[in-house]
């Protein structure tokens, strides 16, 4: 396999800078890999030299055409935020910030964790879920208590880092998002938001919030979750927001077809929040968890459009982008359903 000199040297350039590696150090593998609609990922291995031998790397980078112009320095932050706490993740080894990079964008380099991602769009890899969940239950176990243990990490040195939103200004930020990337007005999705937020919920103290937590964005290796990934979207907030937004049928492996019964088709629902309760010390409302899962619905309805917009306009050629539009006619149903129409 070639590997792109220019990747590879910007690559190395970061590392050095951050001070995880010297000049003697060279890149023997570069690839990108699959997954990464707002992101890009690139495997990396990277050769330290006589008695430090070849470490695996990630490079996360920020294309210019993506579903979401998130903040990669903000995601960049909250992975070293997190870095002490007792939940799997990967450690930063340097972040680029400028925009004109070989990756296309931003980017930074970190540790490569064992394990796998898993695809609930997949029969195969929702089989396999189910098949945890009727035997050892150790991803169950573990998605339920790190989400927990994130729930627990002190925010307050994050809050100059990532966005700090209630949950009204929750609601607002996406439909602002949604207003911006809407192609016609969508009268279910309208009525959504005014449904959602007649049913704000008494409010809690403030977490951090993952954003996009789901079995998708971790690593499975040995029956148990080895990494917990994409934090591009946390913010400090509501910690209900990451129990409604994983509930979504669409995290379950619904599509153009209905996917797994069981929640992230990974736990049965009681017994998921039930563990999480015990876990957390907090206590689970399933109605104002279906408050949040329509919040979650609306927040993938504007990420959905905003792809579709960027594919459109010839920001990109990444085809994914266009698929979305198959995924909005099956949160327009769920919608329906949980305001109980």
């Amino acid at each position: 396999m070639s590997i792109d000199d220019a990747k590879a040297g910007a690559l190395l350039q970061t590392m050095i800078a951050a001070g995880d590696a010297s000049q003697a150090a060279r890149v023997t593998y570069l690839e990108q890999i699959e997954g990464g609609w707002s992101r890009h990922s690139y495997a990396a291995r990277v050769d330290h030299g006589p008695g430090a031998g070849e470490k695996a790397y990630i490079v996360r980078a920020r294309p210019r055409g993506s579903t979401l112009d998130t903040d990669l320095g903000a995601e960049f932050r909250t992975f070293e935020l997190v870095a002490d706490a007792p939940i799997p993740t990967p450690a930063v080894r340097g972040f680029e910030p400028s925009e004109d990079t070989p990756y296309d964008g931003p980017f930074f380099v970190m540790d490569r964790l064992d394990g796998h991602a898993v695809n609930v769009w997949r029969k195969r890899d929702r089989v396999a879920l189910a098949e945890d969940w009727a035997g050892e239950r150790g991803i169950a176990a573990d998605l339920a208590d790190h989400l927990a243990a994130i729930h627990r990490i002190d925010p307050a040195p994050a809050a100059g880092a990532i966005p700090v939103r209630d949950f009204q200004a929750t609601v607002d930020h996406w439909q602002s998002v949604s207003h911006a990337a809407r192609l016609v007005r969508d009268p279910v999705v309208e009525e959504a938001y005014t449904w959602v937020r007649s049913r704000e919920p008494e409010p809690v103290a403030p977490c951090l919030v993952h954003g996009d937590y789901r079995i998708g964005n971790c690593l499975i290796d040995g029956g148990r979750v080895s990494g917990i990934l994409d934090w591009e979207l946390s913010f400090i907030g509501d910690p209900r927001f990451d129990l409604g937004y994983m509930a979504l049928d669409y995290h379950a492996g619904k599509f153009t077809t209905p996917g797994s019964e069981l929640l992230n088709a990974t736990a049965d629902r009681a017994w998921f929040h039930a563990r999480y309760a015990e876990a957390s010390g907090r206590e689970v409302d399933p109605e104002v968890v279906r408050t949040f899962t329509a919040l979650g619905a609306l927040m993938l309805f504007a990420i959905m459009t905003t792809g579709l917009g960027v594919y459109a306009r010839g920001e990109t050629t990444d085809v994914r982008l266009a698929w979305g539009r198959f995924v909005l006619p099956g949160l327009r149903q769920d919608l329906a359903a949980l305001m109980q129409w």
